[in-house]
């Protein structure tokens, strides 16, 4: 009799060891998990004033916003997809594009802004390969926008799994049952210990991620420069006839 209770408490402690095993190791492995994404959240910030850089100096040579929102539409891009940001105006000085007349000049000014910031908004949302160091002859895949999107998406998927099938007080409870003296006591208790376990599974709960209070930056992906220019140049030319003083200007205050 004494061999079978050691065996069955020796059951006892390896199925609780091994519940508390696959308990304990799914959520460190999603704490995990969210300490790595926001690492690389932050990690990604880097490129945002490199993205308001490229925008702004597009958005310097078109005057206005009422002018780079009209731009844009004559792109079939949607404005609202465009970073704006103040705080990045450009007075950078750039080198003007030889042409035979001013006109053409700001036609090459127009199609070069925009084909940089349409190169730094790709790698904004794609990302860029570059050699690994660790393993020499192959490529990895920079932080990006639409991977951190994605790996959001994941953990959030991570986070219902863990908190729907791993609740702390279903845990409990099975231990307990094997417990016959700690089920008696609960039974005196009443439904006092159900509210306890209540209020442990909403304190241990996992928060899923707000990709949006991140406040990343929302840029379209933009078609590629031999695409729009017929565009360019067009809108180039309608603006050029309306504000030409403006345009020259412009570029008198911009070249190198």
């Amino acid at each position: 009799m004494d061999d079978f209770r050691d065996y069955a408490d020796q059951l006892q402690q390896e199925v609780v060891s091994e519940m508390a095993e696959s308990y304990f190791g799914s959520r460190k492995d999603l704490e995990d998990k969210i300490t790595a994404f926001e690492q690389m959240v932050e990690e990604f910030r880097s490129n945002i004033p490199k993205l308001f850089r490229a925008a702004s100096r597009l958005h310097m040579l078109l005057l206005d916003k009422g002018t780079i929102r009209d731009f844009y539409i004559a792109l079939d891009i949607l404005p609202s997809c465009i970073p704006f940001a103040d705080e990045y105006n450009s007075s950078t000085k750039i080198r003007i594009p030889f042409a035979f007349t001013m006109k053409g000049r700001y036609e090459r000014c127009l199609c070069r802004a925009y084909h940089l910031f349409r190169e730094v908004a790709d790698e904004y949302l794609n990302g860029h390969y570059f050699d690994d160091p660790e393993n020499p002859g192959r490529k990895r895949l920079t932080v990006h926008y639409l991977r951190l999107k994605a790996l959001a998406e994941y953990i959030n998927e991570e986070v219902e799994r863990v908190n729907n099938a791993l609740p702390p007080s279903s845990a409990l409870e099975y231990v307990k049952q094997m417990d016959t003296v700690q089920m008696e006591r609960e039974k005196i208790m009443g439904e006092a210990c159900e509210v306890q376990g209540c209020a442990l599974d909403k304190d241990l709960r996992f928060q899923p991620i707000d990709f949006e209070a991140y406040e990343l930056p929302v840029v379209q992906d933009l078609p590629a420069l031999k695409t729009v220019q017929p565009a360019i140049i067009s809108f180039s030319r309608d603006i050029y006839s309306d504000r030409k003083a403006d345009i020259l200007a412009l570029l008198e205050s911009i070249k190198e």
